[in-house]
């Protein structure tokens, strides 16, 4: 039985989506704030359920502080839509974001595709000098490891699968985050820059095509030029 917290003030909400859950066999804990859930932080879970506007703690502040120590999967849900504070979710590690009100079986089909993605079992790959550790989302170059955010990693992984192939955003966020995101394809920009980072002088793998979108490639060396 999968273990999911669910971190909501809302009384009303974390029992709907408890009884909708649990007749489904996953298994819900609670947090009635972001405080109980930092007190939880500890435990393993499938997968975090969070909002944004709460008492003590924000869902940003609990994403975060999670983010320091787990990879566990984080969907935010919240009544937040404008673009600009999914982006922020997203930078702080987020792997989706749904907006209120949202009908709980398509909460639960996503909750379930993440969990799955994120403990399915496979091999490693090397590219280059990069090495791409699938089961635990991590990357390994000089002797160094890192671990991805799961958005981090899908994007990573799409554009390896993709190899030589230029990828517009739209294609991007069409594969990676999904046919039923709305945001801004911005989210895109701020993703590639935050895998580039963790990627260090492998960043040159991700060539930005300028005006177009992003190819993977070992190829040459050719300059990157972030998109604002």
């Amino acid at each position: 039985m999968y273990r999911i917290l669910v971190v909501e003030d809302d009384y009303l909400i974390r029992d709907f989506i408890k009884v909708y859950f649990e007749s489904r066999e996953i298994k819900v804990i609670e947090a009635t704030d972001g405080l109980e859930a930092i007190q939880q932080i500890n435990e393993n879970f499938d997968l975090v359920l969070l909002d944004i506007m709460m008492p003590h703690l924000n869902g940003y502040e609990v994403c975060e502080k999670l983010r320091v120590k787990k990879q566990t999967p984080i969907i935010f849900i919240s009544a937040l839509s404008e673009d600009e504070d999914q982006l922020k979710a997203f930078e702080l590690g987020a792997d989706d974001y749904i907006t209120k009100p949202f009908k709980p079986s398509i909460l639960y089909a996503k909750c379930i595709a993440l969990i799955k993605r994120d403990k399915k079992l496979l091999p490693n790959m090397q590219i280059g000098d990069l090495i791409i550790h699938l089961n635990s989302h991590e990357i390994e170059f000089n002797n160094t490891t890192k671990r991805l955010t799961n958005k981090e990693f899908q994007l990573l992984c799409y554009l390896i699968e993709n190899q030589e192939i230029l990828l517009t955003r739209e294609k991007i966020l069409d594969k990676v985050w999904g046919y039923d995101y709305y945001g801004d394809a911005r989210a895109v920009d701020t993703y590639i820059k935050m895998l580039r980072k963790e990627m260090g002088e492998y960043s040159r793998y991700i060539k930005t095509i300028v005006r177009s979108g992003y190819k993977f490639s070992i190829k040459g060396d050719i300059e990157n030029e972030d998109v604002e």
